[in-house]
This record gives C-alpha cells, sequence and structure tokens, in this order.
C-alpha cells in the first residue's frame, strides 16, 4: 500500500512533507515527488500547481511512476454553503466539472452515467472519523471545480445548478484520473474565503491556516489506517 498526497501549493502540501520520514525527491514533468514514510505508511507527496491539468499530470504520474494504491486530495476551497465558515472541512463525496458540457463525459471517454465522480466510500468515512477524533468541523458533500475565482453573480448560478459545499480548481480532475485508473480516492477541503468577487483576496489571507485543517485531518486519515476495514488498522 502507498498512499499519493496532493496539494496543488505549497502551503497546501508542504508541512506534510516535512514530516515524511527517509524522504527521497523525484523529479518529473517538472513536479516535484517526495517518497517515504508517514507514521510507517509509504507515502508519496507533491506539490502539483494549481488549476485541472497540473492536478491531473502530477495525479497520473503518481499513479504510473510510484504505484500508489490511494489518493488523497488536501488543500483549500470556497464555500458555497451558508453554512460553512472559514477553517471548515468539507470531505467531498462526489465531485465534477462546473465549467465541462455534461455530454463530453457522458458521451464520450470515459463514458460516465452522470458527471458525478464518487469518492471512495471507506476513505470517507475514515476521514469523518478522524474529523470527530480530531475535533474539527466537518462536512459530507458535493465538490465543483472549474479555473477562475466566482464573482457574486457566478456563485447563485453554480448553486442553483450544483447545490455544492464547496469550489476548487483542482478535484474534478484528480477525481476523473483516479476514476479512469480505478484508485480510490477522497478531497479534503478546508474553507478559506467564500466563493464572492472578492475571493482572490479573502483566499490569499487564508490559505496557510485553513489548509493546516485539512492536512490535520489528512495525517490522522493515513496514520490510522482508516480508509481500511477496521481489522487491518494501526489502532
Amino acid at each position: 500500500m502507498r498512499i499519493g498526497i496532493i496539494g496543488p501549493s505549497e502551503s497546501e502540501i508542504m508541512p506534510f512533507v516535512d514530516k515524511i520520514g527517509n524522504r527521497e525527491l523525484h523529479r518529473y514533468a517538472m513536479i516535484n515527488f517526495y517518497a517515504g514514510k508517514f507514521e510507517s505508511v509509504d507515502v508519496v507527496a507533491a506539490f502539483s500547481g494549481v488549476c485541472k491539468v497540473n492536478a491531473a499530470i502530477t495525479s497520473q504520474i503518481m499513479i504510473d511512476r510510484f504505484d500508489v494504491t490511494h489518493v488523497i486530495l488536501t488543500g483549500v476551497a470556497g464555500a458555497l454553503n451558508q453554512a460553512l465558515e472559514i477553517g471548515d472541512i468539507v470531505i467531498g463525496d462526489e465531485i465534477c466539472y462546473h465549467d465541462v458540457a455534461r455530454e463530453i463525459l457522458t458521451e464520450y471517454h470515459p463514458w460516465m452515467d452522470d458527471i458525478y465522480f464518487k469518492s471512495d466510500k471507506m476513505m470517507v468515512h475514515g476521514a469523518m472519523e478522524a474529523s470527530e477524533s480530531l475535533g474539527l468541523k466537518c462536512h459530507i458533500g458535493r465538490i465543483i471545480t472549474g479555473e477562475a475565482f466566482i464573482t457574486e453573480f457566478e456563485r447563485d448560478k453554480l448553486i442553483q445548478s450544483f447545490q455544492p459545499l464547496c469550489v476548487d480548481m483542482e478535484s474534478a480532475s484528480v477525481a476523473h484520473v483516479c476514476f479512469a485508473n480505478s484508485i480510490p480516492f477522497v478531497v479534503i477541503r478546508s474553507m478559506s474565503d467564500f466563493a464572492n468577487e472578492s475571493g482572490s483576496e479573502t483566499f490569499e489571507n487564508n490559505v496557510e491556516v485553513a489548509s493546516l485543517n485539512s492536512l490535520q485531518l489528512a495525517e490522522k486519515l493515513i496514520a490510522g489506517n482508516l480508509f481500511l476495514p477496521s481489522q487491518l488498522r494501526t489502532w
């Protein structure tokens, strides 16, 4: 078993990389991959860069070059639900693009039944267990992905169309790659901003603090093997 952990920016992944033991650096497609051990678990972590293509490249390399068995995407997102506050965590159980036409996914490769990529149920459940043990405020629901900060007008339209909890720029592409390769995955996002006209500025102000919440949850999930059946866990 080897777990792949992806963060779009340095602040969203490097605090975890610093905790990897026997760390080895590998570089493919201009991306640094850090392989080693975290709490006796084989891991490989990468700072993918922002947006869909960068995240997709990183995910496929992890699968092809490092034989990861599970993938965790961690980082921050913009809240699209009134119940969410800065620092709250969303565990995505359904992930979709908000800027890709439905028929692109259903009528062409990968010929999906609908537009929603489904996270691994065991990983979602394990992440929720981890959040409860850490005392973090956590929600399970839909995450949507597109490559722009969202304006007030666009926010209302997206909420009406998708009923999402939050929006980001990478999750659907990681989910897409994992779906195509039959790799279990989960997305863990901490709210750094609300998707309004000042989203970019608010994001910059909160990204470092918010990203530590999602990383803390991911670390707990990995260290306890919480995505495995109870008899195979380390605690």
